[in-house]
């Protein structure tokens, strides 16, 4: 045993330990055999690994199941609340096996500490006494913020005076001797009087009353585990006189003290009591084996970080029985520039990843006529050519029409304008060939997208004008086929741009609208100023609803398509990649879903930056995919809007639930909108990090397989891979292989027996996403 002021530790093997009453606050934890602890009504079976915290004031005993090895920590009250002055205002719920799910790493961490000062204890270094002390520091840090319950109590209110905690000390080490009002008051320097008067405000009990309390607390042992009689226990506990003993017992128990210990010796979990072993408890040195089995929990620590700081927000989620909203399914399409490019094998393999997991219909194409995907024709004296412009075009629609992909062909203004007759000669050509080779089933679910940026200088007459010829071109070969226009609308003036007014006295032939939306435009990155960042907050869903308002009241109800948009990035690669935005992401792809009928995202970073021809890295949209086939967030963000099934039956800032035929799923978010710039100072993004108490109202009870993906910065990016494996000589395909394999985000399962009102802990960082699903058994 070692012996400090405030607290001891000491390994044990405990074959029997008395019911007693604690003082302080003292961890018991198994590191071999099992133990079955009885404390306030329960009882908890502790098998190696389990600990459990028995509160100050709180009555326990102890049986050894098997032989064992038990690391116990006794903290002293007045120590604890030397330094936590709210100390017993608390309780300290923690028993390891009986958790809400989520706090796993907590228990970690306390097992990691306990160890920590046990090594340091058998080591004997200069500095051992430092290293012990700080990890008791740390456990206590842990316990007051992650495993304290008020108190409350009818007979006593929690105090933190540090006056008053003195007093109660010694009121609870001396309770048997004959301790009196008077003799503390002069002790303490005050009058009697007063004294009566401030403990009573303090503790909301009468002195006398509170001794009376503990001393009657203590004489529960004797009643129920001895032979004494009434007159001695009444002796033994500091009353007066049995009389006096039993008419307070009677009070504060509503029996006599005969009839309690009656009732207890007549109750069948007491049988086995009644045969009251002799209390043994011995003493153990830390072994070699000891001190290897507790450096392994050093060891699983490792990766666990101590989250004192993280603010902490409780959530209660009740399952709505009404109305339930459906998951909104837009289609999704996936811009790869030129179709040729669909010829390369990495893009084949990342259009078919998309295809699978992200449900991408659509495939956005540029410069379809005057770029290099059709080839030239050849003169040739062959009566019937060989060759074919429309090769590579077959070629890669052949592939895009076996996978179930159709096109999404956005057409430039400035293409057709540079040779508007050569334009339109070989548009009708093309589609007169794929209108023949692939049918018009196929050809008709095609969409055309109009386009020309805001700051056109070509006229609003001239601008209609070109459409409609082009509108007329393209139903000429199937009417379903459809045509529509991109629209330049300003998110603050809440209007569209003089020269594009043309499309709202052409609404019935435009047959659908398509926009962008990019809140990097809406703030100077060059600023500091927070606030300037928080407008950016749901700009994306603003901006689409106001797009949509102004077409309500211009009478226009066609679909939207949302063809680029993109969160807060920074204006460089280095914080576009430090700034992790998954939950951004995910939030406002869920909430833009349920107001546009399409969606789009640019296949990948290569393909995107070529499109972008050197300019700053000021990304107009969200790739899905990295160099080297590498996912990045928007791609695990879409995956788990795609994942959600069934009703939405419960939603909120930060989490939305749905339920289905196999049980429920529940997605908790921690959307941060600001400087990306910040970023790159983790001190900064401490302060973004949150933890939720999360309880569940509604669910339906039973056995649920419980499976939970982790999505943040260090479990799923790709940029915190890159910087842990990185070298001056570069990364090769051994080591990018590697990344792209471990950049996933983490899953773990576990069996959950849940009630109707089941509630877990969640530590969520900067934009972390975690996904539950719970999935019910047979």
């Amino acid at each position: 045993m070692v012996k400090k002021d405030g607290y001891t530790i000491q390994l044990e093997n405990i074959h029997y330990l008395a019911p007693t009453t604690n003082s302080g606050t003292t961890i018991f934890f198994v590191l071999e055999g099992e133990l079955r602890v009885t404390s306030a009504g329960q009882t908890f079976l502790l098998q190696e690994s389990d600990l459990i915290v028995i509160n100050h004031q709180q009555h326990y005993s102890i049986r050894g199941v098997t032989p064992n090895i038990v690391m116990k920590l006794q903290i002293t009250g007045p120590f604890f609340a030397l330094y936590y002055p709210a100390y017993f205002q608390y309780s300290f719920d923690c028993f390891s096996s009986g958790l809400d799910t989520g706090r796993e790493k907590m228990v970690t961490l306390l097992r990691k500490n306990l160890a920590n000062m046990m090594i340091a204890t058998a080591n004997g270094l200069e500095n051992s006494v430092l290293e012990s002390q700080s990890a008791l520091f740390q456990m206590m840090l842990l316990l007051t913020r992650f495993f304290k319950n008020e108190h409350v109590s009818e007979d006593k209110l929690a105090v933190h005076d540090t006056r008053i905690t003195r007093i109660i000390q010694q009121l609870e080490q001396q309770f048997d001797e004959p301790i009196t009002l008077q003799s503390i008051a002069e002790q303490e320097y005050l009058s009697v009087a007063y004294l009566s008067r401030y403990f009573k405000k303090m503790t909301g009990l009468g002195f006398l009353q509170y001794l009376t309390h503990i001393r009657l607390e203590h004489s529960l042992e004797d009643l129920c585990y001895s032979s004494a009689t009434i007159s001695q226990i009444a002796q033994k506990n500091g009353f007066s006189s049995s009389k006096n003993f039993t008419t307070s017992f009677k009070t504060y128990y509503g029996k006599s003290p005969a009839s309690y210990r009656r009732d207890f010796l007549a109750a069948p979990q007491a049988l086995d009591k009644q045969q009251t072993p002799i209390p043994e408890v011995t003493p153990i040195k830390p072994s070699p084996a000891v001190l290897v089995k507790l450096s392994h929990y050093r060891q699983d620590a490792e990766k666990v970080s101590f989250m004192n700081e993280i603010p902490f927000e409780q959530k209660q989620i009740a399952i709505s029985l009404g109305k339930q909203e459906t998951i909104p399914r837009p289609l999704h399409i996936l811009t790869i520039v030129e179709l040729k490019e669909v010829l390369h094998h990495n893009v084949q393999t990342q259009i078919e990843t998309a295809a699978a997991e992200l449900r991408v219909r659509y495939v956005g194409i540029r410069h379809l006529i005057f770029g290099s995907t059709l080839l030239s024709e050849k003169e040739t004296d062959e009566t019937m050519p060989t060759s074919s412009p429309y090769a590579n075009a077959s070629l890669a629609i052949d592939y895009l029409k076996k996978l179930g992909i159709s096109l999404f062909i956005r057409v430039e203004y400035q293409d057709i304008s540079s040779d508007e007759t050569l334009y339109f000669e070989k548009l009708t050509q093309f589609m007169q060939y794929m209108i023949q080779v692939y049918g018009s089933p196929y050809v008709k679910t095609w969409y055309f997208m109009y386009y020309e940026p805001y700051n056109t200088v070509a006229s609003r007459k001239e601008l209609q004008r070109v459409y409609l010829k082009l509108r007329d071109v393209i139903k000429s070969f199937h009417a379903s086929i459809q045509v529509g226009s991109y629209l330049p609308f300003s998110e603050r003036r809440e209007t569209p741009l003089a020269n594009h007014e043309w499309i709202l006295q052409n609404r019935d032939a435009v047959d659908f609208i398509g926009f962008n939306a990019n809140q990097n435009e809406a703030v100077d990155f060059t600023k500091s100023a927070q606030k300037d960042f928080i407008i950016t907050k749901d700009y994306v869903l603003s901006k689409t609803q106001k797009l949509k308002r102004y077409l309500k009241e211009n009478r226009w109800d066609k679909p939207l398509m949302l063809t680029n948009w993109n969160t807060l990035t920074g204006n460089t690669r280095y914080t576009n990649g430090t700034f992790f935005r998954g939950a951004l992401i995910f939030q406002t792809v869920l909430a833009v879903s349920s107001e546009v009928a399409g969606l789009g995202f640019w296949i990948n970073t290569e393909l995107h930056e070529e499109d972008l021809s050197g300019r700053n890295i000021r990304l107009d949209g969200l790739e899905l995919f990295h160099f080297f086939n590498g996912k990045r967030p928007a791609y695990f963000s879409l995956k788990f809007k795609e994942r959600l099934r069934g009703k939405i039956v419960a939603r909120g800032e930060h989490f939305v639930m749905t339920e289905n035929e196999d049980g429920y799923q529940l997605v908790l978010l921690n959307c941060t909108n600001m400087n990306p710039l910040y970023s790159v100072e983790d001190s900064f993004l401490r302060d973004y990090r949150k933890e939720f108490h999360v309880q569940l109202d509604g669910l339906v009870p039973g056995e649920y397989q419980l499976r939970k993906f982790q999505f943040d910065r260090e479990n799923g990016a790709l940029y915190s891979k890159y910087w842990q494996l990185n070298s001056k000589h570069g990364l090769d395909s051994e080591i990018m292989d590697y990344i792209v394999q471990d950049a996933q985000p983490t899953l773990s399962v576990s069996d959950e027996l849940i009630t109707e009102n089941w509630s877990f802990y969640a530590y969520l960082d900067v934009n972390a996403i975690q996904f539950y699903e719970f999935r019910r058994t047979l």
